[in-house]
């Protein structure tokens, strides 16, 4: 079975209360493409995910947010989830991890309403994206170029409002447009 990732780093940004389907459904996409999924969190040890109406799964972390560093990962997703976003603005070191890697112009997916992170972080601001509707006030205000499709790319940023329907679209093209655009290690 071809695995065109192997040797890619991918760092999936979460805290309590990430959105799990949206994680696991890009968790399972990346791992089949022979990638190295790593889990970064603002919480030690476990991280829990939010399945629908309540408390999903607890999840593995790999690296904590405050020593994490960006130039140690190919590509970063950041999950949506309420509550996982309201962590992750409480901390500088989501700033610094998130703009590590659109600094370095590196392949950056934004999932649900994550879109507010962005904003949160300073890095929506003549950006185009889509994303959760709930996100879509304060990232415009924040300067972003809402764009009402289902998919959105900016440079080497894709984004998605993530609804159920285009789930399964989303997560293709975000393989294709990692592995089109991650410096990933060539075989000796």
């Amino acid at each position: 079975m071809n695995k065109p990732m192997v040797g890619t780093k991918v760092a999936i940004l979460v805290a309590n209360g990430f959105d799990q389907k949206q994680m696991t459904a890009v968790q399972r996409a990346m791992v089949a493409q022979g990638a190295s999924v790593k889990i970064i969190s603002t919480d030690n040890g476990l991280v829990n995910g939010w399945d629908g109406e309540g408390w999903g799964h607890n999840f593995a972390v790999d690296a904590p947010l405050n020593t994490a560093l960006g130039v140690d990962y190919a590509c970063l997703v950041v999950v949506g989830g309420q509550r996982s976003l309201d962590k992750l603005k409480l901390t500088a070191h989501t700033k610094r991890f998130i703009g590590s890697f659109m600094s370095a112009q590196k392949p950056v997916a934004i999932m649900g309403d994550a879109p507010m992170l962005m904003a949160h972080v300073e890095h929506a601001s003549g950006r185009h994206m889509t994303g959760a509707e709930t996100s879509k006030m304060m990232a415009t205000k924040a300067g972003a170029l809402w764009s009402d499709d289902a998919i959105c790319f900016d440079g080497n940023m894709i984004s998605c409002a993530c609804a159920a329907e285009h789930m399964e679209e989303f997560i293709k093209t975000m393989v294709s447009h990692f592995q089109q655009n991650a410096q990933i290690p060539q075989a000796a």
